[in-house]
């Protein structure tokens, strides 16, 4: 704006903004509009487009598919997902029979966090949750409220600072990701760029890189097993690439987010931590996200899912915890 600026492109801009700051960003460009200001917003949140958009594009594998005219054309959720995927769909949030056990896969006692660069700032006070088998617990509430923090310290990324983990009934308080490795955790985390991928990496390199003492061959890597896995996870999880030999950054967003969650899945383990699993993904990958998800619990897994998309949180979790 420093620069009188008349045309603004926003990439994703509210990413990683809760619902109410969503809202003011996207009422600054309506009003910037009324000044004559240009704006066209790329987003994967299609509320969005609904409520400030005039017109909307539709690009589809490296096409521009149709135009949208609010007024003139249909402007709906369901018309731009059409257009997005080729065909509507009428199970985005899939359904499942919610067959939770009875049996607790893991707890969370008086768990306290303090802030790593200031120790007298309590992050996390006192918090105490349990998951059951087969079970989705969603943790919701607006960005800063504690629910990353909270997550990455029981997976051992950060130092804690009070409180105890029971998995399976036996105290689990890890000292590093290594360890809750070890003992069945996985965790997709919230900035898969920063910290879920290996960017200078392949395909089979990021999918295999968290499980790598299963393709030895005596003392070295097999090639041809990590190979062989990782063409097999790109089937399980429909992801759109050449092959396993594709970098890691030629995929677009939501194949990305695919590849860190098949990583986890040759691991087969029993709690998944998804911190934000959809963040910037288109309404397909999201969906097939979903059904993996469903899946996984139908097994008897225990997945943990934070998430800023309310929708989501009410229509995939068994309980919700507020944070």
């Amino acid at each position: 704006f420093s620069k009188k600026v008349r045309l603004l492109i926003l990439d994703e801009p509210t990413s990683s903004l809760n619902d109410e700051d969503a809202k003011m960003l996207l009422d600054l460009l309506m009003e910037f509009k009324k000044q004559g200001l240009t704006s066209i917003i790329i987003t994967h949140k299609l509320n969005e487009i609904i409520y400030c958009a005039d017109k909307a594009t539709i690009i589809r594998d490296g096409s521009t598919i149709e135009t949208l005219v609010k007024g003139v054309d249909e402007f709906s959720e369901d018309r731009i997902i059409k257009g997005m995927v080729g065909r509507a769909m009428e199970d985005r949030y899939p359904k499942r029979e919610h067959k939770v056990q009875d049996t607790v896969s893991m707890e969370v006692k008086n768990w306290t966090v303090h802030h790593p660069l200031y120790p007298e700032r309590v992050v996390d006070d006192n918090i105490s949750f349990y998951v059951r088998k087969g079970e989705v617990v969603g943790f919701s509430g607006l960005q800063g409220a504690g629910r990353t923090e909270l997550l990455e310290t029981i997976f051992g990324v950060r130092t804690r600072a009070a409180g105890r983990v029971y998995f399976k009934n036996r105290l689990m308080n890890f000292n590093s990701a290594k360890e809750a490795m070890e003992h069945g955790f996985a965790m997709i985390t919230e900035e898969r760029k920063a910290n879920g991928l290996f960017l200078k990496g392949n395909l089979t390199f990021n999918t295999t890189i968290a499980n790598l003492n299963q393709y030895k061959t005596g003392p070295a890597l097999s090639d041809t097993k990590m190979t062989k896995a990782t063409t097999k996870e790109i089937k399980v999880m429909h992801t759109k690439c050449m092959g396993p030999e594709d970098m890691i950054t030629s995929l677009s967003g939501g194949n990305q987010q695919k590849v860190v969650i098949a990583k986890w899945l040759v691991r087969n383990c029993d709690i998944l931590i998804f911190d934000e699993p959809t963040r910037g993904i288109d309404v397909g990958a999201k969906s097939e996200i979903y059904h993996l998800m469903n899946e996984l619990v139908a097994e008897g897994k225990s997945i943990i899912m934070v998430s800023s998309e309310m929708t989501e949180i009410l229509r995939m979790s068994d309980r919700i915890v507020v944070m």
